[in-house]
């Protein structure tokens, strides 16, 4: 089959058609079919590369967000650290005044001691001891006073500082 029709087209110089209808519509149908093929072929790598894009866009979504908290989570830490040192450094005023009103407490109490002791022992005479006693403690407690001033102060102001600071709205 064919033989006549390849010797036809070859004898005419290409007038007549070298491929026979059936064979025309066979080679059309199997490159219909190839295109049909490669074009599913195409739409599955499409499908597969979005498929990816979408997971990769999650994956990013998710890092960024997790980034994001951290970054937050890293501020509040540093805020707490800074509000921590701050109750810190009040303390350690307190520990370094306490030992200051310790001791004037400890001479007040010293002084009046003796004054007590003093008028018991002697009469008048022991009474004006006393007043002297009792002099010197009141200048003992008000040089403890004055010595512990300045850092109660100071205490105070980083208190009310800090009080501030925490309950001001974090912006």
């Amino acid at each position: 089959m064919g033989l006549i029709r390849k010797t036809l087209s070859i004898g005419t110089f290409g007038m007549i058609s070298f491929r026979s209808k059936k064979e025309r519509l066979r080679r059309a149908e199997r490159s219909q079919h190839d295109a049909e093929s490669s074009l599913l072929d195409e739409h599955a790598a499409r499908l597969a590369a979005e498929t990816r894009n979408t997971r990769a866009e999650k994956r990013l979504k998710r890092a960024s967000g997790e980034a994001a908290l951290a970054g937050r989570r890293l501020e509040r830490s540093k805020r707490r650290s800074r509000r921590h040192r701050k109750a810190e450094t009040g303390l350690d005023v307190l520990a370094s005044v306490e030992p200051i009103v310790r001791s004037g407490i400890e001479g007040a109490r010293s002084a009046r001691t003796d004054a007590v002791e003093r008028s018991r022992k002697a009469g008048r005479r022991a009474r004006k001891a006393t007043r002297r006693t009792l002099r010197r403690a009141k200048v003992v407690a008000a040089s403890a006073q004055d010595a512990a001033a300045p850092h109660a102060e100071r205490v105070v102001e980083r208190v009310s500082a800090a009080v501030d600071h925490m309950t001001a709205p974090d912006s």
